[in-house]
């Protein structure tokens, strides 16, 4: 079977990795790509107008949290009371590029921040980062999660395997820190991840304790420290507010980008660990494609 060309968001990936250790390489059509990719993104996106200034976009945004919270979510369900434990493995894979590097590229925005700003965008990273303990950073309980699966943890084996929406997810966040106009459009994503992944990695963490998975710390770890980090994303917009670099506006339309590309991911993810299971792709190679 000829193998399938990468998808555009793959290319951009690439690119990006490959930007940040070579920064003289040329950008070639994949930031004329990644142009379009937003500018469609943000055309197409319903983004209901809010109250100007920082306290129309913090009323908004708790607005948008509570409506997400109240809505069931099948897909959600599904991960925390039947999904079997190789669908989980394709649930895992799907966001692996993500939890092998994470937050790293979050270096990037703090020189476009204030002082002021940058002091809760460090105290995100510091935890991210497990307080300078390796043991402790995420992407460590990413790889424990992979070793009890069986996974690999070479970041090449699942770019040739993960669906463009999961590509998505993580260009974002290059756009996000790296090209966008203004810091607005990262601190409103940000703020928003950090405050609703609490509630969003219990499916996670049910599933964990239902298919008797030990490192299910990647979740849980989450579920409790995006508590505080949901504070921090408040401090950053306010520091910003302070003075006077946040667009309101932007930020609004960060917490949409936000909302609209991780919940993408997350549904094609799951449809294809069901789908997979279903035409009974079952052995420890296949179960990963």
């Amino acid at each position: 079977m000829k193998a399938a060309l990468p998808s555009p968001q793959a290319g951009l990936y690439e690119f990006n990795r490959g930007r940040l250790r070579n920064p003289s390489r040329e950008a070639g059509p994949s930031l004329d790509f990644e142009g379009a990719w937003i500018l469609d993104r943000l055309g197409g996106m319903p983004c209901p107008s809010v109250e100007p200034g920082l306290q129309g976009l913090l009323a908004g945004l708790n607005k948008l949290i509570l409506e997400e919270a109240e809505q069931a979510s099948e897909s959600s369900d599904y991960v925390a009371q039947r999904m079997t434990r190789d669908e989980f493995k394709i649930l895992v894979q799907e966001f692996s590029v993500d939890g092998l590097t994470e937050a790293q590229v979050f270096y990037y925005i703090l020189p476009r921040l204030s002082l002021e700003a940058q002091m809760p965008m460090l105290r995100i990273m510091i935890d991210e980062f497990g307080s300078g303990n390796l043991q402790c950073a995420h992407t460590t309980l990413y790889v424990n999660l992979l070793n009890e699966l069986g996974m690999p943890l070479d970041l090449a084996y699942y770019c040739s395997r993960i669906e463009s929406t999961s590509f998505e997810f993580v260009n974002l966040f290059f756009w996000l820190t790296l090209r966008a106009d203004d810091p607005s459009y990262f601190a409103g994503a940000i703020t928003y991840l950090e405050s609703v992944i609490p509630s969003f990695f219990a499916c996670y963490v049910q599933a964990c304790e239902r298919l008797n998975i030990a490192s299910h710390a990647y979740y849980s770890e989450h579920r409790h420290i995006d508590v505080f980090h949901a504070v921090e994303g408040r401090r950053l917009l306010r520091a910003m507010a302070a003075d006077q670099t946040l667009d309101a506006n932007k930020a609004w339309k960060g917490i949409h980008l936000a909302a609209q590309i991780t919940g993408g991911a997350f549904e094609a993810a799951v449809v294809k660990a069901r789908q997979s299971s279903q035409l009974g792709i079952l052995s420890r190679d296949e179960v990963l494609r």
